[in-house]
């Protein structure tokens, strides 16, 4: 099974005109969340799935920069095959190493 993992991230509001990041910089800062919560989550699920279904679990990561307020609001949404793997899903994710 392959562990699927989508991302949308963008950036919302006017820049500031002394931003503290510029859009080459939100970009790397992009790109090293996709990389470090990717990397985090196969880690985490690379092996997991539902014993019933044989289905592995996928997420989708959001996140919206704000450059009014300079900071970042991330979601995970979880997809199961069922309610009981979606608990074991949660469980494995609320974990902390």
């Amino acid at each position: 099974m392959c562990l699927r993992i989508d991302f949308h991230l963008r950036t919302e509001g006017e820049e500031l005109p002394d931003a503290f990041l510029e859009a080459y910089e939100l970009e790397l800062m992009f790109d090293n969340t996709r990389r470090s919560l990717g990397a985090a989550l196969e880690r985490k699920f690379s092996d997991v799935v539902c014993a019933e279904h044989a289905e592995a679990p996928s997420f989708t990561i959001s996140g919206v920069y704000n450059n009014e307020r300079e900071d970042m609001d991330i979601r995970y949404h979880v997809d199961t095959c069922c309610q009981f793997f979606l608990l074991r899903v949660m469980q494995i994710l609320n974990q902390r190493a």
